[in-house]
């Protein structure tokens, strides 16, 4: 089975000439340049899903330039598949996915610059101690392009957090979820200036909606003063989500 998908599709093309070749392991996220104004004319996700492991970066596309391809190696390194949006300003596209590093799996990011795909970063730049795995990321930006990226982190309870990009530096996971509750699965999106995160537990879905001023605080202040996730510097309740569906809310932003 093969999976085809891209941001903006605007043209058939590259499935009807990809159809002509059924033998081959399909596999590559890649963009394609328009070469007189050197934008973006479309992003190329292509998945083999048969076998136990799909094949996600694999470059299966002659001729393509080598700064064209996002992490070609990265089946070899056991990365996990990305997720794709475009930046709404520029319009290029970023990626997120869970990169194996140091047999632990982190959140890696990487953005079409205009010339290639920028070095991938970790969103969290040290392994965790006990190792656990971060997985499911899911992101998106603001009116202003600020990413706003959520993940899962597999602790013995699950947990959900949160980071965005200030002066080129990721700040430290924020802790959305309730630390009790086990939670899985994140998906944000925005709804003007609110964001609404999403994510499974045992009691059913959670959804908190936060305002995007106070969620970039919150995260400035983990930046400022080096506290644990999820705690609040004055002791107070942070409490700021508002909380909806079958579970406990948890979020530690202050409104």
């Amino acid at each position: 089975m093969l999976n085809l998908r891209w941001p903006r599709p605007r043209s058939i093309l590259p499935f009807l000439v990809l159809s002509l070749l059924p033998g081959l392991a399909l596999a590559e996220v890649s963009v394609q340049i328009d070469h007189q104004t050197g934008a973006v004319k479309r992003v190329f996700y292509l998945v083999r899903s048969r076998g136990a492991r799909p094949i996600v970066w694999a470059q299966v596309r002659p001729g393509v330039p080598q700064n064209q391809l996002l992490n070609p190696q990265g089946d070899v390194t056991g990365d996990l598949a990305p997720v794709i949006r475009l930046h709404p300003q520029t319009g290029n596209p970023w990626a997120v996915w869970p990169m194996r590093v140091a047999n632990q799996y982190q959140v890696g990011v990487s953005y079409w610059t205009g010339t290639g795909w920028s070095p991938t970063q970790r969103i969290v730049t040290a392994p965790d101690p006990y190792y656990y795995d971060e997985v499911q990321p899911s992101f998106t930006f603001d009116f202003a392009g600020n990413p706003f990226v959520v993940w899962e982190r597999a602790e013995p309870t699950h947990q959900i957090l949160f980071s965005t990009l200030m002066g080129g530096v990721w700040t430290p996971p924020l802790l959305l979820s309730d630390p009790s509750l086990d939670s899985r699965g994140p998906s944000i999106e925005m709804d003007g200036a609110r964001a609404r995160i999403s994510y499974a537990t045992p009691t059913g879905t959670v959804t908190l909606t936060y305002d995007t001023t106070a969620l970039l605080s919150a995260a400035a202040s983990l930046m400022d003063t080096p506290i644990p996730p999820g705690h609040n510097k004055g002791g107070g309740d942070t409490s700021g989500g508002t909380d909806s569906g079958g579970g406990s809310g948890g979020g530690k932003v202050r409104k």
